[in-house]
């Protein structure tokens, strides 16, 4: 088949073919992804109550000035 052959069946712009899936996880690298994903959670947690600290005690000082 020539290219453009291929260009009329997937059209001209069509999108190149999906990369195949990446092999499953071992047991060691899914053991790791988890500790990744329960970090990043952590992580985002603890920065949402800095803020949310940081909030609170900016709305008690204006009280307390206001």
């Amino acid at each position: 088949m020539t290219k453009r052959d291929d260009d009329l069946i997937r059209g001209r712009n069509a999108a190149p073919a999906a990369r195949p899936a990446e092999p499953a996880l071992t047991g060691d690298d899914a053991v790791r992804a988890r500790q990744r994903s329960r970090a990043t959670v952590m992580a985002l947690l603890l920065g949402a109550f800095v803020i949310l600290v940081f909030a609170i005690s900016i709305v008690k000082i204006q009280i307390a000035h206001g």
